[in-house]
Order: C-alpha cells, then structure tokens, then sequence
C-alpha cells in the first residue's frame, strides 16, 4: 500500500490511484473507458520506473474493469508468477474472475488466489467474505460457511457477509429462519443506497416462506435498472429470472419441509420411499410377532434406527443438492448483475494495494 505524506500528488502511480477512485465515483452501468485508459497508462508509467508490483496489479485492474478481463486476468497471473509473496496481487486475481461474465467458470481459481491472500493477510474482513463469496461459487459450502463467520468475526456489520451467511444457512443448512433476515438485508441495504441486485436474495427468502407474490416483485426490484429490449442487459435479466424458476421448480421452503417428503426425494417409485416402506413394514411384523423377530436376530429398536439413519442421510443428500442447485445459481445470476453495476468497493481497492494514505 502507497503511502503520500502532504497534499502534493505527483507520481505515475499517484495519477494511476486517483483515475481508478474518479471512475469509481462515476460509474454507471460500467466506467467510462477515457478514465480507466488513463489509469492504466499511469500504472504502465510507474511499472516502467521501478521494480513495482502495486503498479504491475494497478494496470491489469484498469484493463479488466474497462472490459478486458482475460488479459487482466493474464497480467495478474504473471505478477503472481513474479512476485509470489505479493498478497494484493492475489487479492486483485480473485476480485476479477469473481466479475467475469460466467464466474461458476472462474471461481476454483478465484477462491484459491483469495485463499493465498489470507494466508499472507490474515484478519482481513474483505478478503475472508470475497473467499466465502468464491467458495459458493464453487459449491464448497462448509469452507464458506467458515469463511463467512470469520468475516463476521471481524466486521459484525457487513452487509454483503450476512447474505451470504443467511443463504447458506437457508439452503445448506435448512435454517428457514435465515429467509427473514435476507428479507431485512435487502430494505438494509437499500437505505444504504446499493444497487438493487441485492433484491435477489430477498427473491430467495420470499419464496421460501412462500411468499410467491412477493417473491416476482422483489426479482423485478433486483433488475429493475436494466432496460427492456437492450440487448447487452438482456443476459442480466435472463438469468436473474431463470434462477427464480430453479427456485420455484425445486418447491417453498428448504428441502426438508415435511409436507413435500415424499415429494422432495423423487415420490413413491423412489429408491428412499421403497426403502422406507419395506423397513416400515419389517418394524410393524416385528412388533406384531416378536418371538419369531428375536429368533431371526431382529428388533423394532434397530429397524427404527436403520429407517432414522436413512432418512437423515438422505435429508443432508437433499440439502446438499439444494444448495448447489439455488447458492451456485445465485452467485451465477447475482454475481455479474453486480459487477455491472457496481464497482470495487473502496475497501476492495485498499486489500488490491490501490489506494493513497494522506498524512
């Protein structure tokens, strides 16, 4: 991280900060390619005038947020070919596969840039929920559940962490209650004046309260800056929308609610439903001719606890499935939605080594 002492700004590098913070501040749908050009032509000045890895991430940064994200992403893996203790370059790598356009793709080698960085950075609040982010993506779910937590840990307040602590919960870890505070987080975050997309994941918590009504209104909320017939948003809206028909498809409520059991786990020709049927109706002639049960060596007790170790294993089966199916389609729809329309945060660029500490 650079550090300038007085109100004089001068260097390449300085320029290459100050152009990247001016298309923050001014980005709308994407930045304009004039500020990022000029970015990445000041960060090409400073790597040109010293051994300087800030400088080398700097550029590639600027190129993938003006659009190019493949050689950004390139640059980036050469950096970290050249300087492998270089933590922000790391940080920087997952930060722009994470905003590529099909990010399931990318994010393998996202959550293992990001989980380079927190071993060299540790307790760093954005790199432990961009991890957590990452690791969804790549259906990972019990390391993003840790990740999650310790982001928390270290910023109880954040707001994009306790989505996705409340996603996991709902759907990895069949805690319905988690439906309400996506619900919360979505009005949180709007008072906070996010971008809309953050109406997905409230999609998420409607539906499984069986709000369904509610649920289309906050979908739309979540798309609603996207303009009908462009064609360059239409993939936005598509996937937004398609996400939501996967979650209507798979039913109200987590995986587990008792009413869609049977349903749930493929009906009454499923391997589970014949399974239990044949145990159930072992357990009922045990106890109907007990004599003849203990002579073959069986008992009630342990058929109860054979049908009870099925149906658990089958209920985590089901959890597992849900969340792959609806976290990984979340991140797939949300993540570029983001991206698109919002930039790196400020505290992006500060765990990226692109910011200046006046002092």
């Amino acid at each position: 991280m650079r550090h300038s002492f007085g109100p004089v700004i001068g260097s390449p590098f300085e320029y290459g900060v100050m152009a990247l913070e001016e298309a923050r501040l001014t980005w709308s749908k994407g930045a304009s390619p004039g500020i990022l050009s000029r970015a990445a032509r000041s960060f090409d000045e400073a790597a040109r005038d010293g051994d300087d890895p800030d400088a080398l991430v700097g550029a590639a940064v600027a190129r993938a947020l003006a659009g190019d994200l493949v050689n950004g992403a390139r640059r980036l893996r050469e950096t970290i070919e050249a300087y492998p203790e270089h933590a922000s370059a790391y940080v920087a790598l997952g930060v722009v596969l994470l905003r590529e356009s099909d990010p399931l793709a990318h994010a393998q080698e996202a959550a293992w840039a990001l989980c380079a960085a927190r071993e060299m950075a540790p307790q760093v609040a954005f790199v432990e929920r961009h991890l957590a982010t990452a690791l969804c993506a790549s259906g990972q779910f019990m390391a993003a559940l840790q990740s999650v937590r310790a982001a928390l840990a270290l910023d109880p307040d954040d707001v994009d962490a306790r989505m996705w602590s409340a996603l996991l919960r709902l759907y990895f870890g069949g805690d319905v209650s988690a439906a309400t505070a996506l619900i919360e987080l979505a009005e949180e975050s709007e008072e906070l004046l996010r971008p809309p997309p953050v109406w997905l994941g409230a999609a998420a918590g409607l539906y499984a309260q069986g709000e369904f009504h509610e649920a289309r209104i906050a979908l739309r909320r979540s798309i609603a800056p996207m303009k009908i017939g462009n064609d360059y948003e239409q993939p936005f809206v598509d996937a937004a929308r398609r996400w939501l028909r996967e979650v209507r498809g798979f039913g109200a409520g987590v995986a587990m609610a008792p009413e869609r059991w049977l349903h749930d786990v493929g009906g009454l020709q499923s391997d589970y439903a014949r399974t239990r049927a044949a145990l159930t109706a072992l357990r009922e002639a045990c106890v109907r001719e007990p004599e003849q049960a203990s002579a073959q060596g069986l008992s009630p007790i342990d058929i109860e606890a054979s049908l009870g170790e099925i149906e658990a294993r089958t209920r985590r089966g089901m959890l597992d499935w849900a969340a792959r199916l609806i976290l990984r389609g979340f991140a797939e729809a949300y993540l570029p939605l983001c991206a698109y329309l919002e930039p790196p945060s400020y505290e992006a660029y500060a765990a990226m080594g692109l910011v200046l500490l006046q002092g």
